[in-house]
């Protein structure tokens, strides 16, 4: 074998070995989220949660565009110290002869993270219901979906 050809053949297994490497793990995740609107200086008001299941922690969101296009930014922060970041399109439909009460349905769509999300991709739904007439206002959720990357190692509960 000449000197050229196994230089090439040691560079494509580096590639490959690299490409092997950098794949993405992705894993399930899903719990619950019980939020409480909370004073903030944010133009649309703010959200924190209590998160259980594989992301077991806290979350805030903020909403980053009002009606007729809503739009959120989501971030948790788990018990161990990972952070995962999303943007979402929340929607609410009125429980019917029930004031206050909302159906919510939030899509997500993962933009990475810090730690073990770091370079995180993938996406969530949540759905529950809003209580708008109390006060203040809390949300029960329940969180499924698949988060992939880099550093997204075993499952979670």
């Amino acid at each position: 074998m000449t000197r050229y050809t196994q230089l090439v053949l040691m560079l494509c297994v580096g590639v490959a070995g690299t490409a092997v490497e950098a794949r993405a793990d992705c894993h399930k995740v899903r719990g619950s989220i019980s939020e409480t609107s909370i004073p903030s200086n944010d133009q649309f008001g703010r959200l924190l949660g209590t998160v259980t299941g594989v992301l077991n922690g806290a979350s805030t969101v903020f909403i980053t565009s009002p009606p007729p296009k809503v739009a959120s930014y989501d971030v948790f922060l788990t018990t161990a110290g990972d952070v995962l970041i999303a943007t979402g399109a929340p929607t609410r439909t009125p429980v019917p002869g029930e004031a206050g009460e909302f159906m919510s349905h939030v899509e997500l769509t993962v933009v990475g993270g810090f730690g073990k999300y770091a370079e995180a991709t993938g996406t969530m739904t949540f759905d529950g219901r809003s209580h708008t007439g109390t006060v203040p206002p809390t949300a029960d959720l329940v969180y499924q979906g698949t988060v992939c990357g880099p550093n997204v190692k075993g499952g979670g509960n």
